[in-house]
């Protein structure tokens, strides 16, 4: 096996994927005498400082967590450290660099402010004109602590009002379940609703990694109660079904991670997948990953859309609803409106640029 394998390829490849601490647990744990000794020292570090900084992340979390509930403000964590226990029961198992905290909208200021006490500060400065239109094209604010290099972003909605996912705040909260952090129970999406979000996220993403179609597949088997029926009617009610169908074929065809008979023919009936599965698994299988254009990310998030009414919901507010970067410090509040008329302009050129430039998101 020494012989066989590229070994800084096949690191390399686990980092691009996003599944480093797994992969490189199981070489620690399992095939460490097949791992030449310069690599098997890389693999022990990266996995060492990995869950050093997760268990920081995990316990500032829940600090802040408190903060909120001393201010009466309804928080529930978000991936990072909290799907780590969630899913792999671990807080070494994951990846993640930042915390995600979804809160009610009209908690939004309030948690921001309490973030600002705590020694966070936003990581853009707006103007007030900038910051109506990120409250209203955006589902998120990223704040910066800056002398413990930590990234916090501060949820209002699970996607921007563009994705047309029906997902609020209150049905996650309601829906929720409890797992344990840093030595405290911490209110988390139940697995059913859970599930979906990771769906829906991955759509939102173009599973341009293996590491939620990995996560996916370790939810489901870690769940073997799964309410399948339950999970069916949060997906159709939110107007994601094909999404959730989407992300539970990857990962089926990836892990063969086993899937009730009525969910493999409901996956059947529903004609797009086949294709959108095809075009996910050609991009997890790019030695590189470069950033998807505006088009191709555009015509993936439609197609993977069952109801015509969100389709055209989509493309409506994603050509017509200006964000932050939109508005012009020099343009007057009272002119404010001819940024609806600039949107669509500024997306067209966006979506001529070169491969290499990036586009508008």
């Amino acid at each position: 096996m020494r012989g066989m394998l590229d070994w800084d390829r096949f690191l390399g490849l686990a980092w691009r994927h996003g599944l480093m601490p797994l992969v490189f647990s199981h070489l620690l744990n399992s095939f460490a005498e097949l791992v030449p000794a310069e690599h098997l020292q890389r693999v022990r570090d990266d996995f060492q400082h990995n869950s050093a900084r997760n268990l920081m992340l995990a316990t500032e979390l829940c600090r802040v967590i408190e903060d909120f509930e001393e201010h009466e403000i309804t928080a529930i964590p978000y991936k990072g450290p909290a799907l780590a226990l969630q899913v792999y029961g671990d807080l070494k198992l994951r990846s993640f660099v930042d915390l995600d905290l979804l809160v009610l909208r009209g908690d939004a200021s309030r948690a921001g402010a309490v973030l600002t006490a705590r020694g966070y500060r936003p990581h853009l400065n707006l103007t007030p004109a900038q910051e109506s239109f990120l409250s209203r094209s955006e589902c998120d604010r990223v704040y910066l602590r800056e002398g413990r290099n930590i990234v916090l972003e501060l949820h209002w909605a699970v996607a921007p009002p563009f994705f047309s996912v029906g997902i609020e705040i209150e049905t996650v909260w309601a829906d929720r379940a409890r797992t344990e952090m840093c030595g405290r129970e911490v209110s988390v999406p139940s697995p059913e609703m859970l599930l979906l979000l990771l769906c829906v996220n991955g759509a939102k993403d173009l599973w341009t990694t293996l590491e939620p179609v990995c996560t996916v597949n370790e939810l489901i088997r870690r769940y073997p109660g799964l309410d399948w029926e339950r999970v069916i009617r949060l997906g159709r009610r939110a107007g994601a079904l094909r999404m959730l169908h989407v992300g539970l074929v990857l990962a089926r065809q990836t892990f063969n991670v086993p899937l009730p008979e009525r969910l493999l023919a409901s996956i059947d009936a529903d004609g797009p997948v086949k294709d959108l599965v095809d075009e996910a698994r050609l991009r997890l299988s790019e030695n590189e990953m470069p950033e998807p254009g505006l088009f191709e990310k555009t015509r993936f998030r439609i197609r993977s859309r069952e109801r015509r009414r969100d389709k055209l919901r989509y493309c409506v507010l994603r050509l017509f609803t200006p964000t932050y970067k939109d508005c012009s410090p020099e343009l007057p509040t009272s002119l404010s409106f001819l940024y609806y008329a600039l949107r669509p302009l500024r997306l067209l050129r966006a979506g001529l640029k070169r491969p290499a430039d990036k586009p508008v998101v």
